[in-house]
């Protein structure tokens, strides 16, 4: 089963969410934490809901409305979207982001929707100044804070606009021992879509990334091409009547005759019924792999993003200390010789209101200074 959904998948979605642009934001629900429901009316089209799961999926939901709770994030949506029209849907490629633009007046705000890591929702404003965000976090690259700026991360490699010198750069490059792991993770492929390049290019998915000839390249580029501009035909896959993946087209990987299909007129919709069957959806061996490899990575950044923040501060303090290398060390040695003749505590009383030697911890015999 499909945990998180894929970059390849937001690009058909979004062809289908354009369908939405010039609707009017009726009501926001957001019934749970990471649930928000945009109630969207458009004349001679009615009434449409899209479900947004933060981190998880977005499609046009069926059925009426059925919300009654909204928690804070959707209040404040609310009271700064109510009665605004939706005037663009895109997709920030090749990231796992959508961007909603809404209009009122000559008033102008944008929804980002992340399905990155946990995911999350930000509001901005015109300038793309943070105004709130479901979830507020500082990273190495990037803060989402409010009144900051909005900034999202960028991968090495657009996978919608690929050269094969691009693709030849990541398997020369690549840290990961088979081409189906560099093409889901390092690329952004995904599971799904990284074995049907694979399987469709007639390529081994565990060769080496760097024993990848040219020829092996320009084929795996081509196919990655054709899973781009392929046109919608979407359908859910089961087996043994468990729902287990959603397609926008048929898939080799699933054209063995173990897998039933049902076809859908929009992706859309194959999209909503997938993730309302999703509690009885089976989670592929792969899907589970790449799932470790994920969390793993996402656990290292987290950790090296905290050494390098030590190792500033630490630099920081070290070049601190070697500029005012001469002031410290008389500072030093005016103690030192202090303290052979009077107890800490005299000294204390002595520096009491010094300009450079703000405290002095008598116990543990240790002064902070101020340069």
């Amino acid at each position: 089963m499909k945990r998180q959904i894929s970059s390849i998948d937001l690009h058909y979605l979004v062809k289908e969410l354009e369908a939405l642009k010039d609707s009017r934001i009726d009501k926001i629900y957001q019934p749970e934490k990471e649930l928000i429901i945009l109630s969207l009316y458009k004349t001679n089209a009615g009434k449409k809901l899209l479900r947004i799961d933060v981190g998880k999926s977005v499609f046009i939901a069926e059925g009426k409305e059925a919300y009654e709770e909204i928690l804070g994030f959707g209040q404040f949506l609310r009271k700064h979207l109510d009665g605004h029209f939706l005037a663009d849907v895109e997709q920030l490629k090749p990231e796992r982001i959508l961007k909603f633009t809404f209009k009122a007046k000559e008033e102008k705000k944008y929804l980002y929707i992340e399905f990155i890591g946990k995911g999350n929702a930000i509001l901005c404003s015109e300038h793309d100044a943070i105004l709130n965000a479901l979830e507020q976090h500082d990273f190495r690259e990037r803060s989402i804070r409010v009144k900051l700026k909005y900034v999202y991360p960028v991968m090495n490699y657009n996978l919608f606009d690929l050269s094969i010198k691009d693709i030849a750069e990541l398997f020369k490059n690549s840290k990961k021992n088979s081409i189906i792991i560099s093409l889901a993770t390092e690329l952004g492929l995904g599971g799904l879509y990284s074995e049907e390049a694979c399987l469709s290019s007639e390529i081994d998915k565990n060769m080496s990334p760097q024993s990848i000839s040219e020829e092996q390249a320009r084929s795996i580029l081509r196919e990655i091409k054709k899973i781009i501009s392929h046109e919608i035909d979407a359908k859910v896959v089961l087996e043994n009547d468990t729902v287990i993946d959603f397609i926008p087209f048929d898939f080799k990987f699933y054209s063995d005759k173990k897998y039933a299909k049902k076809q859908f007129k929009a992706f859309n919709e194959a999209a909503g019924f997938f993730y309302s069957q999703s509690k009885n959806a089976k989670e592929t061996e792969f899907d589970k792999r790449l799932g470790n490899l994920q969390r793993i990575i996402g656990t290292q950044k987290q950790t090296i993003e905290e050494l390098r923040k030590e190792e500033h501060e630490l630099r920081q303090k070290g070049e601190l200390i070697y500029q005012n290398y001469q002031t410290i060390k008389e500072i030093l040695d005016e103690l030192n010789k202090a303290s052979k003749k009077y107890s800490w505590k005299e000294i204390k009383e002595k520096l009491k209101g010094h300009n450079i030697v703000k405290e002095v911890n008598d116990r543990e015999r240790k002064v902070i200074v101020e340069v």
